[in-house]
C-alpha cells in the first residue's frame, strides 16, 4: 500500500516542483508535463505485474497530475509574457 502515499503526498509536491523548474528556469513548458506523463505510466505498466493495483486508477492518477503540471507551466508562461510587457 506505499503507492496511496506516494501518489497522495509525494506526488503533488515533485509536480509542483518540476513544473515550476521547467517553466521559469529552463523556459521550456512541456517538458514537465510530458516527463510527468511517461514516468507515472512507466509506474502504471510496472506496479500491476509486482503488486495487485489496478492499473486504471494509476493512469488516472497519472493524467490528472499531467494536467496539473500542464495548467501550472501554461500559467507561468502567461505570467512571464505579462510581466515582459
Amino acid at each position: 500500500m506505499w503507492e496511496i502515499p506516494f501518489y497522495a503526498i509525494l506526488m503533488p509536491i515533485i509536480t509542483v516542483v518540476l513544473s515550476l523548474f521547467g517553466a521559469m528556469k529552463l523556459k521550456n513548458y512541456y517538458l514537465a508535463p510530458l516527463i510527468i506523463f511517461v514516468g507515472l505510466n512507466v509506474l502504471t505498466i510496472v506496479l500491476p505485474m509486482v503488486q495487485n493495483v489496478g492499473w486504471t486508477a494509476l493512469f488516472g492518477w497519472a493524467t490528472f497530475y499531467t494536467v496539473v503540471s500542464l495548467l501550472i507551466s501554461i500559467i507561468v508562461k502567461f505570467a512571464k509574457t505579462k510581466a515582459a510587457a
